[in-house]
């Protein structure tokens, strides 16, 4: 059985976090889950059969269990997954379980329609672990299923906690001369280039179908996303869709979502 060797430190970070409401907290956040879902929802079909693997308190699984798919949540985080049977109490097509994206044995071969792994690519230090992930989560998806990661992008830690949260010379300190943050598992968080992510899938038997910039800038103008009116906002988000696949909005973007489908 593979396991992320770097589960204690993952758990630690989240063992107090405020997870479940990260992504409606303010407009800036509820963004990245708005885009995520779009395409989400962009390539479900009726009957789906979903996975979600990472899927923190259930903030997209839940919703598309609400929607009538079958869906099955797995996390790293026991506090989470209990979350998760709270929240769904009453769902009878929704189950969740603890599980680490190394390891899905528990799921047969080609189970599912589509499969979501949104979260662990977030933690993972080694190629090694980050292309057992990307192989596990192909291996529990069915012929033609589309398949989804998320993961970081190395602007968004400078952006984020460099910038905002003003640790500059920290985040510098870990880059190499090409400006990529170095897999450092006690820095909690792993980061990616668009074109490196990319290269993940190379080997797979996979078609790549789009990279998104899912949130682009906005965790970094919260403050002024907050003070748009309604109707301001709602037609920012409009050209959020309409823009966020181009290669200008992905390479400053927090969050960025790699969608393919699985031979």
């Amino acid at each position: 059985m593979t396991t992320n060797k770097y589960k204690d430190i993952i758990l630690n970070k989240y063992a107090d976090c405020d997870e479940d409401s990260r992504l409606i907290k303010d407009r800036a956040h509820n963004i990245e889950y708005l885009t995520t879902m779009h395409y989400i929802q962009k390539f479900l079909k009726p009957g789906a059969k979903i996975l979600e693997v990472g899927a923190g308190t259930g903030r997209y699984s839940i919703a598309l269990a609400k929607m009538g798919y079958n869906v099955t949540a797995v996390d790293l985080t026991p506090r989470y997954v209990e979350i998760m049977k709270r929240k769904s109490r009453r769902l009878k097509n929704f189950q969740c379980m603890v599980a680490d994206a190394l390891d899905l044995s528990m799921f047969k071969n080609n189970s599912f329609d589509i499969v979501l792994n949104l979260g662990p690519m977030y933690h993972l230090f080694t190629l090694k672990d980050k292309k057992q992930a990307i192989k596990e989560t192909l291996r529990v998806a069915k012929k033609n299923a589309v398949c989804m990661f998320a993961y970081l992008s190395h602007s968004s830690i400078m952006l984020s906690y460099g910038l905002i949260k003003n640790h500059v010379s920290e985040v510098v300190s870990c880059v190499d001369k090409t400006g990529r943050i170095k897999d450092i598992p006690e820095k909690v968080f792993a980061a990616f280039y668009v074109e490196d992510f990319k290269k993940l899938f190379l080997q797979t038997n996979t078609k790549y179908i789009v990279n998104v910039a899912t949130d682009g800038i906005a965790p970094a103008m919260s403050e002024k996303i907050e003070q748009l009116s309604k109707k301001d906002y709602q037609a920012f988000l409009n050209w959020r869709f309409m823009t966020c696949e181009r290669l200008d909005q992905q390479g400053l973007s927090s969050h960025l979502l790699y969608v393919c489908k699985k031979n």
